[in-house]
């Protein structure tokens, strides 16, 4: 029997279909957040920058309680050390948060995040700008 590389036997054509399948394939199997998993407060435990060589001062979370917390009509806020930080509204893009943030002087800013894990207790998600944050948040009860 006369063995030859796999290569010689495809296409172009054929190898495109297979990298679209392929793609295809674990596009689907990335299931897309539910708003009614989402709903309510998450008090943050952690959040470090996904690049460690950032040297940057990280808020104490003990001592100012962050949270974020999502409600059913598709309002956001965020708030650290009793004060509101951030509103706004959001809606759901498979596993991202598109939050639209809405500023002092009327105008409205993106600010995607991506959901890394939801569990009923917890969601890991992360800041989607040059500087990447990492949070982990439990839900409050």
């Amino acid at each position: 029997m006369d063995y030859q590389p796999l290569t010689t036997h495809h296409s172009p054509y054929a190898m495109k279909h297979t990298l679209f399948i392929l793609i295809f394939f674990i596009c689907g199997c990335t299931a897309s957040v539910k708003q009614k998993d989402l709903i309510g407060r998450w008090n943050y435990v952690s959040y470090a920058y996904e690049n460690k060589s950032l040297d940057k001062p990280l808020a104490n979370i003990a001592s100012q309680k962050p949270f974020i917390q999502f409600f059913e009509d598709g309002k956001c806020r965020i708030v650290s050390s009793g004060k509101t930080l951030s509103e706004g509204t959001y809606t759901l893009d498979g596993k991202i948060i598109r939050y639209m943030e809405e500023l002092p002087d009327g105008q409205t800013r993106p600010v995607p995040f991506l959901i890394k894990s939801l569990s009923a207790e917890e969601l890991v998600f992360q800041t989607m700008d040059a500087e990447v944050k990492i949070i982990t948040a439990k839900k409050a009860k």
